[in-house]
């Protein structure tokens, strides 16, 4: 099952683009307002997903392997996950946000981030760092996994974490590279 956490625009793209990156069609849901977490499903009522919707966080946890936080929270909202779990983190892109414990990254087999660098003055890393829950050494960049410099999930069990805080660049080359897909798939 596909948790996710939050019900703004950042949630229902998140979704949209797990459609061809994943097999699994069951989502569970979660968001402060039940209102409009309601008007978030029903805006992804074109999907192929079967959207559920949590009680409460716990049941997130419980259900669901793939966790992705797109919410703008200041205290965590997660506190542990389940071995085999991966959280995509991306609503913590300040200094002052945070959506999950330090101690889900401490847990964590692989914690990845956009920018090494970046991660250092916000995001779920930079609070981890701040709580000497991680050491910086044991952070790779997602583009080290890419180019095959660093490994990343191995197996199942394994506990992994992408903190992503937005790197301009990277959004526009992977803009560029969706756009000519698109053109070459018509």
């Amino acid at each position: 099952c596909i948790g996710i956490v939050g019900c703004g625009i950042q949630a229902e793209q998140q979704l949209r683009v797990l459609a061809s990156a994943v097999d699994c069609r069951r989502v569970l849901a979660w968001g402060r307002d039940r209102q409009r977490l309601l008007a978030w499903r029903e805006r992804l009522a074109d999907t192929s997903f079967d959207i559920g919707l949590a009680a409460g966080l716990d049941q997130i946890v419980d259900r669901c392997r793939l966790i992705v936080t797109t919410t703008p929270v200041t205290e965590p909202l997660l506190k542990a996950v389940r071995s085999g779990t991966h959280v995509t983190a991306i609503g913590s892109d300040t200094p002052d946000k945070q959506e999950l414990a330090p101690a889900i990254l401490a847990a964590a087999d692989v914690v990845a981030v956009d920018s090494r660098l970046q991660c250092q003055g916000r995001g779920e890393v930079f609070r981890a760092l701040g709580s000497g829950s991680i050491a910086l050494e044991a952070v790779v960049e997602l583009g080290e996994i890419i180019d095959g410099g660093c490994r990343g999930r191995r197996d199942d069990t394994q506990i992994t974490v992408a903190d992503f805080t937005g790197i301009a660049t990277q959004d526009i080359e992977i803009a560029r590279t969706v756009y000519q897909r698109i053109c070459n798939a018509h």
